[in-house]
């Protein structure tokens, strides 16, 4: 297989799909030839570990946020504030907002059917015929009516439904997106925190054991 520039080209933004890990691999690294190799004194490997406990923690708390944002959470700093501005003794400025009550108006549709009869006095058998077939064809097209009202008012609720299930699958999606996003983004800067603070702890813990062996 032939390495040409466009395969170096593709380094670097391969690299920046995870360089969190990558940036703290480096931190650990450079943090490691400084005390173990170039000074190897005591205080210089304690404090070495001390800074990187300092970034470990400053990693979770960044992986925190960043999850926290996902779930569009508010910050800690805003809650604490919300928190703190609900102290009893703070003094408060009430204000009462006062709706005006609106009353809903169902609308009915009225409808007006008209029967035929036959005219009176005695009327005829040919006049109450004629009445009687009017009366059929009037009633034929209020069926033929409300047969379309309910067709229209089928395909309302099937589009409504079809919008509504549309919109749970955006809904469903958009949570499956922020879970993942947690699951590898809010995971890395975590991890990139615990490697930081485990390799801290063991050189501030450990500092005056390491810096005799490396005498």
């Amino acid at each position: 297989m032939l390495i040409n520039v466009s395969r170096f080209k593709a380094i670097w933004p391969w690299l920046l799909e995870r360089w969190y890990p990558w940036l703290t691999t480096i931190i650990i690294v450079v943090a490691l030839i400084l005390s173990l190799l170039l000074y190897k004194t005591e205080p210089v490997i304690r404090i070495t570990g001390l800074a990187l406990q300092g970034l470990g923690i400053i990693s979770v708390i960044l992986g925190i946020r960043e999850t926290r944002a996902l779930f569009e959470h508010p910050s800690l700093i805003s809650k604490v504030k919300a928190y703190l501005g609900r102290f009893p003794l703070l003094r408060r400025n009430v204000m009462l907002k006062i709706d005006s009550s609106a009353h809903a108006l169902t609308s009915f549709k009225a409808k007006i059917y008209q029967t035929h009869r036959a005219p009176e006095p005695n009327p005829t058998i040919e006049a109450r015929l004629e009445a009687l077939e009017k009366n059929i064809t009037s009633i034929h097209e209020r069926i033929s009516q409300t047969q379309n009202e309910m067709d229209e008012g089928f395909q309302k609720t099937a589009a409504a439904l079809k919008r509504e299930e549309q919109a749970r699958q955006e809904e469903d999606m958009k949570i499956r997106g922020k879970l993942e996003a947690t699951a590898t983004g809010g995971f890395y800067i975590s991890a990139s925190g615990v490697a930081l603070l485990l390799v801290g702890i063991i050189l501030s813990t450990a500092s005056f054991e390491i810096a005799s062996l490396l005498k």
